[in-house]
C-alpha cells in the first residue's frame, strides 16, 4: 500500500512538473523544428528551436489560463520561457519576428470567448473539428516556417517538392497525434462544447480513423521520399513515427492517465528531434 502511494505520488509530481507546466509539449515542438531542419538540410541552429519551444510554452500558458478548468502550473518554466523568447527574438530576422507575431494572433485568440451571445460558437476552437485542423496546422507554420526564414539568408535553395513532401507526411502525422488527445478529452471536450472528431463520432470510431491514417501515410512515406528526395535517415524515423502513433491508438484509452498520453503522444515528436543525433548511416 506504501509503494503504491508512493508510485502515485511520484506519478503525480512528474505529471505536475512535465505535463503541467507545458515543459514536455514545449519540448515536443522544439524537437519538430530539429528534425525539419535536418531533414531540409538547413543550417543547424538553436535559436529556431529556443524560439518555437518558448513560444510554444506560452501559448499553452496562455490556453491554461482562459481555460480555469484546466489551469497550468509553476510560475518559473514562463518567466523562463519569456526570457529565451525575448533572447531568440532579438537575433531574429525580420521575417521571422512578423510571422511569430502574426502567427500568435490566431494561436491566442484561438480559444478566447467573443462577445455577445447571439452567436452559434462561443469561440473559435468550438466550430466542429477546427481544434486538431488549427492545432495542427499553426504547429506545421511554425516548425516549418520559423527555420526557413532563419535560413533564407544563406544560399541554400530547397526545392518545393521536397518541403512540399516533408510537409505533406508531417501533416498527417501530426493530425492524428493531436486527435489521439481528443480521445482523452471527449468528455471534458463536450462538456466545453468543443466538437472534436471523438465528439462527433465517438471513440471507437475515431480510434479507427486514426489507425487508417498511419497505414494509409506508412504507405504513401516512401512514395514522398522519392518525389521529394527525402534521405533514409528523414524516411525511417517518419515510418517509426507513424507505427508509434498507430500503436498509441491501439494501446491508449480514455481512462489512461495525463501522464501516459503526454509520454506517449508527444514524445513521438520528442524522438523524431532526438533522431538527428542518429549516426549517418547506422
Amino acid at each position: 500500500m506504501v509503494r503504491q502511494l508512493g508510485f502515485h505520488q511520484m506519478r503525480g509530481l512528474v505529471e505536475r512538473l512535465l505535463v503541467d507546466t507545458h515543459l514536455w509539449v514545449a519540448s515536443a515542438a522544439a524537437g519538430l523544428v530539429l528534425f525539419c531542419s535536418q531533414a531540409l538540410g538547413l543550417p543547424r541552429m538553436m535559436e529556431p528551436v529556443v524560439m518555437v519551444g518558448a513560444a510554444t510554452l506560452l501559448i499553452y500558458r496562455f490556453d491554461g489560463w482562459v481555460d480555469a478548468d484546466r489551469p497550468s502550473m509553476g510560475t518559473m518554466p514562463a518567466v523562463l520561457a519569456m526570457a529565451l523568447l525575448v533572447w531568440s527574438a532579438r537575433q531574429a530576422p525580420a521575417a521571422v519576428l512578423w510571422l511569430v507575431a502574426l502567427g500568435a494572433v490566431p494561436c491566442l485568440l484561438y480559444g478566447v470567448r467573443w462577445p455577445g451571445s447571439i452567436r452559434r460558437y462561443r469561440c473559435l476552437r468550438e466550430v466542429p473539428v477546427v481544434k486538431p485542423l488549427f492545432v495542427t496546422s499553426a504547429l506545421m507554420v511554425a516548425v516549418f516556417g520559423v527555420p526557413l526564414l532563419w535560413s533564407v539568408a544563406t544560399t541554400l535553395v530547397i526545392p518545393m517538392t521536397k518541403i512540399g513532401a516533408l510537409a505533406g507526411g508531417l501533416w498527417v502525422l501530426l493530425l492524428c497525434n493531436v486527435t489521439l488527445f481528443d480521445l482523452r478529452d471527449r468528455v471534458a471536450d463536450a462538456r466545453r462544447g468543443l466538437l472534436t472528431l471523438p465528439v462527433l463520432f465517438g471513440n471507437r470510431q475515431t480510434r479507427m480513423g486514426v489507425m487508417a491514417a498511419c497505414l494509409a501515410l506508412e504507405i504513401a512515406l516512401p512514395w514522398l521520399a522519392s518525389i521529394g528526395d527525402l534521405e533514409p535517415m528523414v524516411l525511417l524515423p517518419l515510418q517509426l513515427a507513424t507505427a508509434a502513433t498507430a500503436l498509441c491508438a491501439i494501446g491508449l484509452t480514455p481512462v489512461s492517465s495525463r501522464l501516459r498520453y503526454a509520454i506517449c503522444v508527444d514524445g513521438i515528436p520528442l524522438l523524431l528531434g532526438a533522431s538527428v543525433c542518429w549516426p549517418p548511416g547506422s
